[in-house]
């Protein structure tokens, strides 16, 4: 630590010290994750309530992204 003088007074200077969030962010990230079992139907009613569209939705549900979450690769045809 440094040292400051202040009228002749010897002051040590200390580095102020935020109080975040991490902590808390830690222990979110670190709570295990509840697995929720979802049907085929269900993803693709929700992909139609977002995208509207029929090929938008079978985009959406084929992507990678959606492939990544669910851990299968969804296949349209036709």
């Amino acid at each position: 630590m440094a040292k400051t003088q202040r009228g002749g007074q010897v002051m040590k200077r200390m580095a102020r010290q935020v109080k975040g969030t991490a902590g808390r962010a830690v222990a979110t990230a670190a709570r295990p994750v509840r697995k929720v079992q979802v049907t085929l139907g269900d993803l693709i009613a929700a992909a139609m309530d977002v995208a509207g569209e029929t090929k938008a939705a079978a985009k959406l549900v084929s992507s990678r992204a959606m492939e990544e979450v669910t851990g299968r690769h969804i296949v349209f045809v036709g």
